[in-house]
């Protein structure tokens, strides 16, 4: 049986990135976290390609969320498949969002 197989994931921070040939690379690492009990996977590589105008007018969404003074989140959704030993996105989409306002410490 053949599946289509995305992945979605949250930039609450921005990567390093490397851009060629009109695409921008992200290198990342898939740290797994959640799993059931007695159940393990390795963390991995995972480079994720995107469109660079793609990757700019997300960027460009970015700075307006904050310069409105909330941190922003890059919900990115791709295509996945493996090359080598490595998992490999191609970016479908980017939805840029308000994070939560950073709460100020107590003082006390």
């Amino acid at each position: 049986m053949h599946v289509t197989a995305t992945l979605k994931f949250v930039l609450r921070d921005l990567p390093e990135t490397r851009e060629e040939g009109g695409m921008v690379s992200l290198a990342l690492t898939n740290e797994p976290r959640g799993l059931p009990k007695d159940c393990a996977l390795a963390s991995s590589p995972l480079t994720v390609t995107c469109a660079v105008k793609q990757w700019r007018t997300a960027l460009s969404r970015a700075e307006q969320v904050r310069a409105s003074g909330l941190p922003p989140l890059l919900i990115v959704e791709a295509h996945v498949g493996v090359q080598g030993v490595s998992l490999v996105g191609l970016v479908k989409g980017i939805q840029v969002v308000e994070g939560k306002a950073p709460t100020a410490a107590p003082v006390g």
